[in-house]
C-alpha cells in the first residue's frame, strides 16, 4: 500500500488516483471518517455502517422550467418600451444641441471617474464576493446581471421622479451624469446582495432589486433635494440604505439551515479572487468618492481624502485583525473588507475635509469599527438575532456609513465658511447666501438635516427590507433548496471536476490509496 499526504498530493496524483475504484479517500479526521468510492458511475457512494448508498445531492438538480428567463424576458421587453416611448439623450449629447460653456473639458474630466466606478460595479463587487468556495460562477454573473438589470431600472425610476417633481412631461433624459448616478444605484441593490448572497435564486435576485431601486432613489432625492445633505460619495444614501436593507431582507427571509451551511466558507484561491475584487475597489474609491462633486478642487480634495482614509483604514484592520486573533495571525475576512471601511467612512465627508489629520483619524477608526464588527457582530447578529450576513455588509457599508453620517454633522463647526470661499454653497446648497445674505439653513440646521437623513435611510431600508425578504420567502418564485445554498449547480453549467474541487477536496484530512496501480503509457 501506497500513502499520500493531502499536502504533498500533485493534481496527476488525484487523478490517479481517480483511475481504478479500488482507490479510496478517507475524509475527515481519524476517529470520525467517512469512506467516499468514486467510480466512472455518476454519482458518490457513501460508505456508511459498512454500507454503500448514493449520497443525495451529487446529482443536479434539474429543473422543469426555469422561471428566470420569463422574468429577464418580461422586464427587457417593458424596459425597452419605456426607452422607446420616453428616453431620449440630452442636448449635450446631440449634434447642434446646446452645449455647457465646460462641454470639451467635461467628457475628459467625468469620463475617467465615471469609467473607475464602473470597474467597481463590475469587477470590485463581483469578485468580492467570490470568497464562497462553491458560489464563484454566481458571485460575478448575478452581480453582472443585477447591475444592468438597476442601470436600466435606475435610469427609468430617478429620469420619472425628476421629471414628476419638476413638474415636466414624464421624460427620461440620459446624459453622462445619469449613467455615472445609474451606477451608484446600481451599488446600492449590490451591497444588499452581499447580505443575501448564496440564499436567493436568480428570480428573487431580480425581484429584489426590483423593489428596491425606487425606494431607495425616493429617499435620496428626498434627502438630497430636500433636506439638502452634503453626501458626495453617497455613505449615507448609497452604502447605509444598500447595507440595512440588505440586514433587514436577510432577516425577513432568514432560516436556520441558512446558519452554519456546509457550502458556507471559502479556500485559499477563492480567499485570493475575493482580494482581487478587494484591490480594484481599494484602487477606484477615490474616484467614487469624487464624481460628482461640483468643482475641480472639491474633487482633487475628495480624491486625496478618500485615498489617505484608505491608507489609514488598511494600517489599522492589519493591526486589529492580528490584535484579535488569539493566534496573532490575519484574517482574510478582514483584509478584503475592513481595509475598504476608510473609503466608506470619508465619503459623506470626502469633498469637506480640509486637513489630511482628519481624513487619516476618520479611516482609522473606520478600520477598527470594521474588524470589531466581523469578530465580534456579525456572530452576535446570526446567532442571537437571526440575521446571517453573508459577506458582511454591516461592518463594510452599513457601519461606516453611519460614521460617514455622523462626521458630517461634527465637521459643519469643525471648518468655518471662510474656509471654502464661494464654494461653500455648492457643497451645502441649503446654504447658500441670498443678495442680503441670507442662508436658508445656518449650521446647525444643516447638521440636524445630516443627522435625520440618516435616520431616514435607516427606517425606509430596514422597512422595506424586512418587507422584501418576507416577500421573497413566498413559494410563488423559484426558491434555492436547503442542500444548495451558497452553491453554483442548480443555476450554471458546471465543470465536471465542480463537485470533487470545491466539495470534496475541501474536506480531506488524508488520502490513502490502496492497491495503487499507476495508469501504463497505452491507459494514457
Amino acid at each position: 500500500m501506497s500513502s499520500l499526504s493531502s499536502t504533498s498530493t500533485s493534481t496527476n496524483n488525484f487523478d490517479e488516483c481517480l483511475s481504478t475504484r479500488k482507490n479510496r479517500i478517507i475524509l475527515g479526521d481519524s476517529e470520525n471518517y467517512r469512506e467516499k468510492n468514486f467510480s466512472s458511475n455518476p454519482g458518490i457512494s457513501v460508505k456508511e455502517k459498512d454500507e454503500w448508498k448514493m449520497e443525495k445531492g451529487y446529482k443536479r438538480y434539474n429543473f422543469d422550467s426555469n422561471p428566470s428567463q420569463f422574468l429577464i424576458f418580461g422586464f427587457q421587453i417593458a424596459f425597452l418600451v419605456i426607452f422607446g416611448l420616453f428616453a431620449e439623450y440630452a442636448p449635450s449629447a446631440l449634434p447642434n444641441g446646446a452645449k455647457a460653456a465646460d462641454e470639451e473639458a467635461r467628457m475628459p474630466t467625468l469620463y475617467p471617474m465615471f469609467q473607475d466606478t464602473h470597474v467597481m460595479i463590475f469587477i470590485g463587487f463581483g469578485f468580492l464576493m467570490t470568497f464562497l468556495k462553491r458560489y464563484g460562477f454566481s458571485a460575478v454573473s448575478i452581480n453582472m446581471l443585477l447591475a444592468c438589470f438597476t442601470i436600466e431600472w435606475g435610469l427609468i425610476v430617478r429620469g420619472f421622479v425628476g421629471s414628476y417633481t419638476h413638474g415636466g412631461h414624464l421624460k427620461i433624459v440620459i446624459s453622462l451624469e445619469q449613467l455615472l448616478t445609474a451606477d451608484f444605484a446600481a451599488a446600492v441593490v449590490l451591497i444588499s446582495m452581499g447580505a443575501m448572497l448564496g440564499k436567493l435564486s436568480p428570480v428573487q435576485y431580480i425581484i429584489m432589486a426590483f423593489i428596491e431601486t425606487p425606494v431607495a432613489l425616493i429617499i435620496e432625492h428626498i434627502c438630497v433635494h430636500n433636506l439638502k445633505i452634503n453626501d458626495v460619495g453617497g455613505s449615507i444614501i448609497v452604502h447605509a440604505f444598500g447595507a440595512y436593507f440588505g440586514l433587514a431582507c436577510a432577516k425577513g427571509f432568514g432560516k436556520k439551515q441558512q446558519r452554519g451551511h456546509d457550502n458556507e466558507g471559502s479556500t485559499y484561491h477563492t480567499d485570493i479572487f475575493a482580494m482581487v475584487g478587494a484591490v480594484f475597489l481599494w484602487i477606484y474609491w477615490p474616484s467614487f468618492n469624487a464624481a460628482v462633486a461640483a468643482t475641480a478642487d472639491a474633487r482633487q480634495r475628495a480624491v486625496a481624502n478618500t485615498f489617505l482614509s484608505l491608507c489609514s483604514s488598511t494600517m489599522t484592520t492589519f493591526l486589529m485583525s492580528q490584535l484579535l486573533d488569539k493566534h496573532r495571525r490575519f484574517e482574510m475576512v478582514h483584509i478584503a473588507n475592513s481595509t475598504l471601511a476608510g473609503g466608506v467612512a470619508i465619503g459623506t465627508t470626502a469633498n469637506v475635509v480640509l486637513e489630511p489629520f482628519h481624513a487619516m483619524l476618520i479611516g482609522s477608526l473606520a478600520g477598527i469599527v470594521s474588524v470589531i464588527g466581523y469578530k465580534y457582530l456579525t456572530p452576535f447578529l446570526s446567532n442571537k438575532l437571526g440575521i446571517h450576513d453573508t459577506c458582511g455588509v454591516n461592518n463594510l457599508h452599513g457601519m461606516p456609513g453611519l460614521m460617514a453620517g455622523i462626521a458630517s454633522a461634527i465637521f459643519l463647526f469643525v471648518y468655518e465658511e471662510s474656509r471654502y470661499g464661494q464654494d461653500y454653497s455648492t457643497i451645502y446648497s441649503g446654504m447658500t447666501r441670498g443678495a442680503d445674505g441670507s442662508r436658508a439653513f445656518d449650521e446647525k440646521t444643516q447638521a440636524i438635516n445630516q443627522l435625520l437623513a440618516i435616520g431616514l435611510v435607516l427606517l425606509s431600508s430596514i422597512i422595506t427590507g424586512y418587507v422584501t425578504g418576507f416577500l421573497l420567502k413566498i413559494k410563488i418564485w423559484d426558491q434555492v433548496r436547503d442542500a444548495e445554498y451558497f452553491a453554483d449547480a442548480d443555476y450554471f453549467e458546471t465543470p465536471g471536476d465542480y463537485d470533487f474541487t470545491s466539495r470534496i477536496i475541501t474536506s480531506i484530512d488524508r488520502v490513502d490509496v490502496a492497491e495503487y496501480q499507476p495508469l501504463t503509457q497505452k491507459d494514457v
